[in-house]
C-alpha cells in the first residue's frame, strides 16, 4: 500500500475557458473539481513534457526550467549499440517568419499533407544519405540516424514547442556544429523543393523545416513505476526502460504497486496540432475514464494522487485529504483564470 499515482496531463490549464462558457466545468467534471478543491498545491518548475517526465521517472533529479529533452529516440536502438546517441525523432513543420524569430507551426496530418511529407522526406533521405538515414515509424513521424556524430540533446518534445519561437533552439544548435550545418542544408533543400512550390499554389503552408528531438542516451537511476499511456513514442521509451506499458483503458485494474505514472497527451495535442476534438467532450472523457478511476484507486490503496499539468502548481491529493471538507471550492475555471492573469 502507499506510494504515489502521478497523472501527467499537460495543457489542462491552457484550455480556452471562454469557449467552454462561464461555469461550464463546475458540475460536469466532478472528479477534477474534487481534486482541485481538496488537493494541496505544490510549487512547480517543470513545464515541458520532457521536464515533467524526467522528474517523474528520476525523482532525485533537480527541478529545472531547462529545455533539455528526454532521450526518447534511443528506444529504437538495438541493445548494446553505440547507435543510441546518434538517433533523433523528427516531424515536418512549417517555420512561420515573425518580427524577431520564426514560429513553429504544425502540418496537419491530412492524407494530402502526409503524402507530400512522404515524398519530400524520401527525397531528403536520398540526398543526405551520406550524413544520415531517415525511416518512417508512424504517420508523419520519422527516425533519423546520424552517421558521424552524436545527436543534440537539447530539443524538447514536439508538442512542447509548437506555436513557440524556434530561435533559442537554433542558437543552441551551434554548440553541435556538424548538426547545425546539416540542418541548415536540409532547410535550404526543403525551401527549394518543387513539392513545396506546388503546396503554395494549392494554398498550403510549405514544409520548410524539420523538428528533431529525443536525442541523448538512456536515463540513469530511474524508478520503476507502473506505466499507463496511449502514446506510441512514450510507450516505446517506457518499454526500453523495462517498464510494462499499459493502455489508459486498463486504469480500473490499477494494482497495489507502490508507484504509478499515467500520461495523457490528448489535451496538449488538441491545443497544439489543430485537432478537431471537442474540448468539452475530451474533458468529460478524462474526468470519467481517468480521474474517477484514479481517485477511487488512490482512496482504496491509500496512495497520494498528484496532478502534473505543466502549471505553476502541481496538485497533490493525499489519503487524508477527504478530511479537508471545509475547503472552499476552486475548480478548473478559477485556476485557469489565475494562470492567464499571471
Amino acid at each position: 500500500m502507499g506510494g504515489t499515482i502521478q497523472l501527467v496531463l499537460p495543457g489542462l490549464f491552457d484550455l480556452p475557458q471562454g469557449e467552454l462558457g462561464p461555469g461550464w466545468s463546475s458540475d460536469r467534471l466532478p472528479a477534477l473539481n474534487r481534486l482541485l478543491r481538496l488537493a494541496t498545491p505544490r510549487r512547480n518548475d517543470a513545464f515541458s513534457i520532457d521536464a515533467i517526465l524526467r522528474e517523474v521517472l528520476v525523482p532525485q533529479s533537480t527541478p529545472s526550467r531547462d529545455v533539455t529533452g528526454l532521450p526518447l529516440a534511443q528506444a529504437w536502438a538495438p541493445q548494446a549499440s553505440d547507435e543510441a546517441g546518434r538517433m533523433l525523432l523528427c516531424r515536418a513543420v512549417h517555420l512561420q517568419p515573425d518580427l524577431r524569430s520564426a514560429i513553429l507551426v504544425p502540418i496537419p496530418e491530412s492524407k494530402e499533407n502526409l503524402d507530400d511529407i512522404g515524398i519530400i522526406i524520401n527525397d531528403l533521405k536520398d540526398l543526405f544519405n551520406v550524413d544520415c538515414d531517415i525511416d518512417a515509424i508512424a504517420d508523419g513521424l520519422f527516425l533519423m540516424r546520424l552517421r558521424d556524430f552524436d545527436a543534440p540533446a537539447h530539443y524538447p518534445h514536439f508538442l512542447s514547442v509548437l506555436g513557440k519561437a524556434a530561435n533559442p533552439y537554433i542558437e543552441q544548435s551551434r554548440e553541435t556544429l556538424p548538426w547545425y550545418r546539416l540542418l541548415n542544408e536540409m532547410q535550404m533543400f526543403l525551401h527549394q523543393h518543387p513539392r513545396n512550390q506546388e503546396r503554395v499554389e494549392r494554398g498550403l503552408r510549405p514544409i520548410n523545416s524539420l523538428w528533431c528531438w529525443g536525442g541523448g542516451r538512456q536515463l540513469a537511476n530511474f524508478g520503476r513505476p507502473a506505466w499507463y499511456c496511449d502514446d506510441l513514442v512514450l510507450n516505446r521509451f517506457a518499454e526500453s526502460l523495462q517498464l510494462a506499458a499499459a493502455p489508459l483503458q486498463s486504469l480500473a485494474g490499477l494494482s497495489t504497486r507502490d508507484d504509478a505514472v499515467v500520461v495523457d497527451l490528448r489535451l496538449i495535442e488538441l491545443l497544439k496540432t489543430g485537432s478537431t476534438a471537442e474540448p468539452g467532450e475530451l474533458l468529460r472523457d478524462i474526468d470519467a475514464r481517468i480521474l474517477q478511476p484514479l481517485s477511487s484507486a488512490a482512496r482504496r490503496l491509500r496512495k497520494s494522487l498528484r496532478l502534473r499539468a505543466g502549471f505553476e502548481f502541481d496538485f497533490e491529493l493525499t489519503p487524508l485529504a477527504g478530511l479537508k471538507f471545509w475547503r472552499r471550492s476552486r475548480g478548473l475555471e478559477a485556476w485557469a483564470e489565475r494562470y492567464e492573469g499571471a
